[in-house]
């Protein structure tokens, strides 16, 4: 079963939290289903963010969707190479998303495998660009309600808070304010983590 809209619309980090151990469903115009058990995360705050793409009142071609009601994808190309894949969060106009990290592959494997060009599973989805390459995640997806047939997240199995490990997120500039903010989420021992942690908290 879909999350419903309504969980898209909850506090930021919150989602972030409840979004472990869900599952997100991709399904390709040709018919082919990606399937991936969400374990790590990361929470981005907005106006007050300042790692976060809309920090400040940004609004530009690419931030635009982040001001959406929540519970549509967010999209973007980094490094003019790599997509990643965010859930818009809260309210309209309150600019909000929460980064995909990684998953856990679970149905279409062998297709993700011909994705990445990979003979195992190792580094098959962990990581927010190898999830999108693996599970056919590009720029034509932003914008897209969750509640469509293309791109969703479905009940999975909750995490407890004894699974769950908080820290830091990856790869920001150590001279932003935010930088050592604890909106990071994983699940301890998962071999799909990107990054496992470094005793932050």
């Amino acid at each position: 079963m879909k999350l419903p809209f309504t969980f898209f619309q909850q506090e930021t980090t919150k989602t972030a939290v409840e979004l472990l151990g869900q599952t997100l469903v991709r399904v390709t115009k040709k018919g082919t289903v990606f399937k991936g058990r969400i374990v790590e995360t990361e929470a981005y705050l907005g106006l007050e963010d300042s790692s976060c793409h809309s920090f400040g009142g940004r609004r530009t071609n690419r931030t635009k969707t982040m001001y959406l009601q929540g519970g549509h994808a967010y999209v973007y190309f980094t490094y003019g190479m790599h997509y990643c894949f965010n859930v818009v969060t809260g309210g309209q106009d309150q600019p909000e998303a929460v980064l995909i990290r990684a998953v856990q592959p679970l149905k279409g494997i062998e297709e993700m495998m011909i994705n990445r060009k990979l003979e195992d599973t190792f580094n098959l989805t962990n990581g927010p660009a190898k999830l999108c390459q693996a599970m056919k995640i590009d720029k034509s997806l932003n914008g897209e309600s969750l509640m469509g047939n293309s791109i969703y997240v479905e009940n999975g199995k909750a995490i407890s808070f004894q699974e769950m490990a908080v820290d830091k997120r990856v790869g920001l500039s150590l001279y932003s304010d935010s930088y050592y903010w604890p909106l990071r989420f994983y699940i301890k021992n998962n071999p799909y983590v990107s990054v496992k942690n470094k005793n932050y908290l």
